[in-house]
């Protein structure tokens, strides 16, 4: 079997396994843990959705992301400059 086949093979896999843990899997377990089913029950109760909130537009989030993009540009930099010198 050439590579490339077996490589898609195991991204076909990958996505079959992941989408059986995610959408057959965890509903089942949410569905036995007396603990989940509570927080599922109070995300519904107060209309939460606790995926969105790490997908939000709130400007804090944005503000920290730049910086975070600065900050490992500039450390990149400076790496890059001290590789030059040696």
């Amino acid at each position: 079997m050439s590579p490339v086949i077996r490589n898609l093979l195991k991204m076909g896999g990958l996505a079959v396994a992941l989408w059986f843990f995610f959408a057959v899997l965890t509903p089942r377990l949410v569905a036995l843990s007396p603990a989940w089913q509570r927080y599922d029950a109070a995300q519904e109760q107060y209309g939460l959705d606790s995926g969105a909130l790490y997908y939000s537009n709130v400007p804090a989030t944005q503000e920290a992301e730049e910086a975070t993009r600065r900050a490992v540009r500039e450390g990149m930099r400076q790496r890059r400059m001290m590789a030059a010198e040696h």
